[in-house]
């Protein structure tokens, strides 16, 4: 099962390439499922849905789910009940604050319990690229703070500093806590991990054709793949036609011109796929004949030729290795707090778990060898 995560600036632009790629690929026999994260979702006035607690059958081979975040928080709660202290267990689905950002944990984990063999490919909408970094990081962000407050640890980056370390010291805490607060920090990650850094997974990255657009993709596209997700094509709209006899719009078409040529050089080994504009699609066909313009020749379903966006080596030097393009240098910010990494891109950040032999040295050097930066002892 592939899986396509649609993000970008914010506008028309996410939505619409994730429906027009969904409802191609069904139209060409691919069981796919079109998960929009929304709070608001564009699918559902697109092809006149509502949100609901599972996905819901449209057209041939093409299902839509918009996920309805207080129903599915009152589903994932029940399901996790048994394992909460008593009071816990007792709070009901509508009583939960909707934290900002759960909606996509939410959508992951429903994902997570699709069999493999039910869709061919599984688009998700996940809006725009400010609100999915701020809910990439947020794992990293509970591990941090459980660690803080409570040293708790478990698995990876488990150490004994985190708990001398510790505001709040465990012997404070009634016992049946301690294992559903550790629970509950792995379960965030595993959710993450499921789906977050698979082979299987990429992201098709929604560029508004203009100045600012392209600024905030040389942040965002690198700050994807800092946390795990590889952008393996860029889909650039929407275009104006540049034949428009219109004086008024010449400035307008020239720039979208200039930033499509700048992002083929900046992210040259990723296919630019070009968004016309035009009215709103209100049928499925409309939107399989919009797929079929936007992908020309290639594939929905084709897998680019992208390089893993953070791998490490153990052969000679330990190495962590992250492929961030795009990224101006000056936007690259390090901190060593730890066992922790703290990797800054421009104002996004991300908390990573240093290798076991990265970590048990105080003493690390980072370079930049193209677009990747590596990290080794000194």
């Amino acid at each position: 099962m592939r899986t396509l995560i649609f993000t970008g600036t914010a506008g028309p632009g996410s939505a619409l390439a994730a429906a027009a790629t969904a409802s191609m690929a069904a139209s060409g026999g691919r069981k796919t499922l079109l998960v929009s994260v929304g709070p608001s979702h564009s699918i559902n006035t697109l092809l006149k849905t509502a949100a609901s607690p599972q996905p819901d059958h449209v057209a041939a081979n093409l299902d839509v789910w918009a996920v309805d975040t207080p129903a599915a928080m009152s589903t994932y709660l029940d399901q996790v009940r048994l394992r909460l202290p008593g009071t816990l267990a007792q709070i009901g689905g509508d009583e939960l604050p909707l934290i900002p950002g759960i909606e996509f944990f939410l959508c992951l984990e429903g994902i997570g319990r699709i069999p493999a063999d039910r869709y061919d490919l599984v688009v998700v909408e996940a809006g725009p690229h400010d609100a999915l970094l701020r809910v990439l990081s947020l794992p990293d962000s509970t591990r941090w703070g459980v660690r803080l407050l409570f040293g708790l640890d478990r698995g990876a980056g488990r150490s004994v500093a985190s708990q001398a370390r510790a505001l709040v010291p465990t012997s404070l805490l009634p016992m049946e806590w301690l294992d559903p607060i550790q629970e509950a920090r792995v379960q965030f990650e595993r959710i993450r991990s499921a789906v977050v850094g698979s082979e299987r997974v990429s992201v098709r990255y929604v560029l508004r054709p203009d100045q600012v657009g392209l600024d905030e993709a040389r942040l965002a596209i690198p700050a994807l793949h800092l946390h795990s997700l590889a952008v393996d094509a860029l889909v650039v709209g929407p275009l104006l036609p540049v034949d428009i006899e219109d004086e008024r719009l010449e400035e307008v078409i020239m720039q979208q011109q200039m930033v499509t040529a700048e992002a083929a050089r900046t992210w040259e080994r990723r296919p630019l796929l070009g968004l016309p504009l035009a009215s709103t699609p209100e049928t499925t066909d409309e939107l399989t004949d919009l797929g079929q313009t936007l992908y020309r020749s290639y594939d929905p379903l084709d897998t680019f030729d992208v390089a893993p966006p953070i791998t490490y080596s153990e052969t000679d030097t330990p190495t962590l290795s992250l492929n961030l393009p795009g990224l101006p240098r000056e936007q690259l910010n390090l901190t060593l707090s730890g066992d922790e990494l703290i990797i800054r891109v421009g104002p996004y950040r991300r908390h990573i778990l240093m290798p076991e032999k990265l970590r048990a040295t105080g003493n690390i050097r980072a370079s930049r060898e193209g677009t990747r930066l590596l990290i080794r002892p000194r």
